[in-house]
């Protein structure tokens, strides 16, 4: 998949595009849903994704939620559903359009588009204007197709980004995953810390959570993290360790329960987080940290097998 950044850059071919419009932060099963209606058309139709880098809230000056995912992981996970092409779009340059103007300079001049796909509830235009209605009025007008994806639930909850954070935020990874359609991760360089756990004969992997990134319940949880291609079990400590000095935000630390050694420091790592196994609390000294890390990882061990 090619990764744009900016409409300018994207060339529509002749025979013309599928365009899967929205923010699909986290790339959840209801996103899915509206980026596998656009991936279908692939071959008789390049199949693109409209997004852009900053939530329009934001750029909006609006109060953001965290978020799901960042756009590198954004662009993973879009890739791995089949697209031809990402565009990370300006909101900047769109949001002041009407959505007459979003449709003819946009999607009709800009993209040829012939198909578009989206969520039941995707508005657009200035001041979110123009909801499903107007686009299919505007885009039937000017020969596009337009496809609108109804809620997709999982049992009876319907999914959302939103439903999602406060899962990931009470602790409920699983069920977050099972909205998500893939494991909730945290990933990137690996730094250097305390080495507190190293001396309790606990060495960790410590990888920062990105700023604005969904933080999950302060806990310990079963993991998988996988560096340089190699999987690994893990225990990971989301937390600001109230026993051996707080810290001002939540880290990610993970003790790799099948690792053999070495030397980590800089390399890429993403940790999944699989079950959440207790929450965090402060402990009376280190030993006692240290034989609950114990009963920890042995717990984590069962479950892994």
């Amino acid at each position: 998949m090619r990764v744009l950044y900016g409409l300018d850059e994207y060339q529509p071919p002749q025979n013309g595009s599928s365009i899967a419009l929205g923010f699909f932060d986290g790339v959840h099963l209801g996103h899915r849903a509206v980026i596998g209606g656009c991936v279908r058309d692939r071959g008789a139709l390049k199949s693109v994704v409209l997004t852009f880098a900053q939530s329009p809230a934001k750029a909006l000056g609006r109060p953001a939620p965290p978020l799901l995912s960042s756009n590198g992981r954004k662009a993973e996970l879009i890739g791995a559903l089949g697209a031809d092409e990402l565009i990370f779009a300006d909101f900047a340059a769109v949001k002041d359009m009407s959505p007459e103007k979003f449709v003819e300079e946009i999607l009709y001049e800009r993209l040829n588009a012939k198909r578009v796909t989206c969520g039941f509830n995707y508005r657009f235009g200035k001041g979110g204007a123009g909801d499903t209605a107007a686009l299919e009025a505007l885009c039937g007008a000017r020969g596009i197709k337009v496809c609108v994806t109804q809620p997709v639930y999982c049992g009876k909850e319907q999914v959302s980004s939103s439903l999602i954070r406060a899962r990931i935020a009470a602790g409920e990874i699983e069920r977050a995953n099972e909205m998500l359609g893939y494991r909730y991760a945290i990933g990137g360089e690996i730094g250097g810390g305390n080495h507190i756990g190293t001396m309790m004969g606990f060495p960790t992997v410590n990888i920062p959570i990105g700023d604005g990134l969904t933080v999950p319940r302060c806990g310990v949880y079963a993991s998988d993290i996988t560096i340089g291609g190699v999987r690994y079990k893990g225990a990971t400590d989301i937390g600001v360790h109230p026993t051996v000095g707080e810290n001002e935000k939540p880290l990610c630390e993970t003790f790799l329960l099948d690792f053999a050694g070495g030397d980590l420091y800089g390399k890429k790592a993403v940790c999944e987080l699989t079950s959440f196994v207790r929450e965090e609390r402060r402990f009376g000294s280190k030993e006692e940290l240290a034989a609950q890390i114990k009963k920890d990882c042995e717990m984590i061990s069962k479950l892994n097998r």
